[in-house]
């Protein structure tokens, strides 16, 4: 019995309860949470809805499917691995991460999901080329001694919404979660 039960410890994920630092840039008043446990560092960092328009229509997107960007709650995130071990590397996919809004549970909205509203639409192969490249990879794996990505993610609700995130990275096939509340998708200024 006492092994069923550290099996099942093992297969089921670690949640952590971790410092979430939240600062607002200066500059901007932008908003970043950040989350560093375990050598697993993440940050999400506001971004206004006109900076996420400016960007995709400088890309070639349609007026009308920047603005479905835009609106859709797009955050600039950084993940990185700080591990010093050699053997300790980071998995991360966005498909285990969801977000909680009035109580009512949803994943985020991914690559695939957009590629699939955008399958009758006229965008340009190198404007869908350009999405891929800005958002952060659906799936990682993150290497020691700093290995990191960034990119923007689309949680999905409109903008002033406020949400809490779920997410859960694995440290060499360790689950570990925590969730991250009252994100607030900002609004034009």
């Amino acid at each position: 019995m006492k092994k069923i039960s550290f099996l099942i410890c093992l297969l089921l994920p670690q949640i952590l309860h971790a410092d979430i630092t939240k600062t607002a840039s200066p500059e901007t008043q932008l908003i970043e949470w950040k989350l560093v446990e375990q050598n697993f560092e993440l940050s999400i960092i506001q971004r206004l809805p006109d900076q996420t328009y400016s960007f995709f229509a400088a890309r070639g997107f349609p007026k009308h499917i920047s603005h479905n960007i835009a609106n859709s709650c797009v955050f600039q995130t950084i993940i990185r691995n700080n591990s010093k071990d050699k053997n300790q590397s980071i998995d991360v996919s966005l498909k285990k991460w969801h977000i909680k809004i009035n109580n009512k549970t949803q994943p985020l909205k991914l690559k695939k999901v957009w590629d699939k509203e955008w399958q009758q639409s006229d965008i340009k192969p190198a404007s869908k080329l350009a999405f891929r490249w800005a958002t952060l990879p659906t799936e990682q794996n993150y290497e020691p001694s700093g290995d990191y990505n960034w990119g923007m993610i689309s949680f999905g609700p409109k903008p002033g919404s406020i949400f809490d995130l779920y997410i859960e990275w694995q440290i060499n096939n360790q689950k570990n979660s925590t969730w991250i509340k009252n994100i607030i998708c900002p609004t034009n200024r």
